[in-house]
């Protein structure tokens, strides 16, 4: 969680630099809960599923490992992309397990895909970086949920999505 805090702060300092600002709005919301119970699952994962979980734990590591840059939005959004498309990869894999844990971070991903397309409807730069912040917090709380979860069945995997 600490190093999604620091690469929040690093984000805020880039989307200051970048200047990113202009008249408008701030979406308001929750993030969601990812508290949810386990869904049963058998007693050994396939060695599929753990590659997935893997691999999700490796994106959410990239996800949350910021640099400072002009291209520091551009990477968030494509770290982004790849998460999503790995939470869909064990969401088909692991089949009903972590349903819960998965939908979580689904909504979590979604708010903050949303958060990064409206950036500039934000009223200032250190809003948009609050939010973003915010967003990308929910976004490793509930992944540090499932991958808590998962590491149930598949040791190997970390709960942590830093590596």
């Amino acid at each position: 969680m600490r190093g999604v805090l620091a690469g929040a702060t690093l984000l805020a300092a880039t989307l200051l630099a970048a200047g990113c600002s202009s008249a408008g709005s701030s979406g308001g919301g929750t993030p969601a809960s990812s508290s949810a119970a386990p869904a049963s699952t058998p007693a050994t994962a396939s060695a599929a599923v753990c590659h997935d979980v893997d691999a999700l734990r490796t994106s959410l590591g990239d996800l949350g490992n910021l640099t400072y840059g002009p291209n520091a939005l551009s990477k968030l959004k494509t770290d982004l992309t790849r998460v999503k498309n790995n939470l869909v990869t064990l969401r088909d894999t692991a089949g009903t397990a972590w349903r819960a844990q998965i939908d979580a971070m689904t909504t979590a991903l979604s708010k903050l895909q949303h958060t990064l397309g409206t950036l500039n409807s934000q009223p200032s730069a250190t809003d948009a970086a609050k939010a973003v912040s915010t967003d990308l917090a929910a976004v490793t709380t509930a992944g540090a949920s499932l991958l808590h979860t998962a590491s149930i069945r598949c040791p190997e995997a970390s709960s942590s999505p830093s590596a």
